[in-house]
């Protein structure tokens, strides 16, 4: 799957695809807790709101610039 062909789906579809991408960060904001998925060449960002117990939106992208939030918790102890 490409970006272009995720971005072309129903919110329903786009969430399956997500749940079969591999998790591979998380972050907080002042209200959601912001899973990162990857999917093939591409990044999802799914937006959970804990307090409505609700995914809010997702955000898609392909460019590695906006991993940044996330490089913190990268180990690269074992490296």
């Amino acid at each position: 799957m490409t970006l272009y062909q995720f971005n072309m789906l129903n919110e329903f579809e786009q969430a399956e695809a997500v749940w079969s991408g591999t998790h591979i960060g998380e972050r907080q904001d002042d209200e959601h807790s912001i899973l990162l998925y990857q999917i093939n060449s591409f990044y999802v960002e799914v937006y959970y709101h804990q307090e409505d117990n609700a995914i809010r939106r997702m955000r898609s992208f392909s460019s590695t610039d906006q991993l940044a939030p996330y490089l913190g918790q990268i180990d690269i102890g074992k490296l």
